[in-house]
C-alpha cells in the first residue's frame, strides 16, 4: 500500500474554471505502508514515480480521484487512473454526507494536522531558492503522513472523528473500502464514488 499526495507548480484555479490539464506537478510524496519509507519525487523524477506506482498494490490518498492522479495523468498517461486506489475523501463523504477538509478530519480525529496550505506549496515552488523548496517537499511529506496516520487510525479504531456543521466533534464509524476504485484486473466492478 503506498501512501501519496501531490503539490503543483501553479494554482488549480484558471478564472472561474478549473483545469486538471494546466495543472504542472512540483513535487509528490509518498509513503510506503509496508516499510514507513519516505520517498520525494520532482516534476522530472515522474516517470520513476509511475514504475512505483504501477508496482504497489493500492494507493491510498486524499481527494484523488478528482485531483491527485488526473494530475499524475498528464505525465504518466491515463493508464495510471486505472490503479486500485482508495479515497478517503469518498468514504468520509458517503459516511457523514459532505466532503471535509483532510485537515479538519485530521485535527478531529488526530489531534494535529497539515502544516500549511497548497497555496504555501505554490509560493514555496515560485520561490525556487533550497529552503523553499525544503518548506516544499516538508509540507507535502507532512500532508502524506497525515492521510496515512487517519487511515491507519480508521482501520484500527473502526471509526473518525469529524466537526459537525455546527462544528462540534463527532465520531462516526468508518469503512474506507467505500472509497475504494477497484480495476477491471481483480474481476471486481468499479465501486460508484458517489
Amino acid at each position: 500500500m503506498l501512501f501519496l499526495d501531490i503539490e503543483t507548480q501553479n494554482d488549480w484555479v484558471n478564472g472561474d474554471s478549473f483545469k486538471i490539464k494546466d495543472l504542472k506537478i512540483s513535487f509528490v510524496g509518498v509513503i510506503n505502508g509496508d516499510t514507513g519509507e519516505e520517498l520525494g519525487f520532482w516534476e522530472k523524477e515522474l516517470d520513476s514515480l509511475g514504475e512505483l506506482l504501477r508496482k504497489g498494490d493500492t494507493v491510498v490518498h486524499y481527494n484523488g480521484f478528482t485531483f491527485d492522479m488526473p494530475v499524475l495523468a498528464n505525465y504518466l498517461g491515463d493508464s495510471i487512473t486505472d490503479i486500485p486506489q482508495i479515497d478517503l475523501m469518498v468514504a468520509a463523504y458517503k459516511t457523514i454526507g459532505f466532503r471535509p477538509k483532510l485537515e479538519d478530519l485530521a485535527m478531529a480525529t488526530l489531534g494535529h494536522g497539515k502544516n500549511g496550505s497548497g497555496a504555501d506549496a505554490v509560493k514555496y515552488w515560485a520561490a525556487g531558492d533550497t529552503n523553499s523548496l525544503q518548506k516544499l517537499r516538508d509540507y507535502c511529506i507532512q500532508d502524506v503522513r497525515v492521510t496515512k496516520e487517519l487511515y491507519e487510525f480508521g482501520e484500527e479504531e473502526g471509526y473518525i472523528k469529524y466537526y459537525d456543521r455546527n462544528g462540534f466533534v463527532t465520531e462516526v464509524q468508518i469503512d474506507w473500502s467505500t472509497g475504494e476504485k477497484i480495476t477491471e484486473k481483480t474481476n471486481v466492478d468499479v465501486i460508484s464514488l458517489f
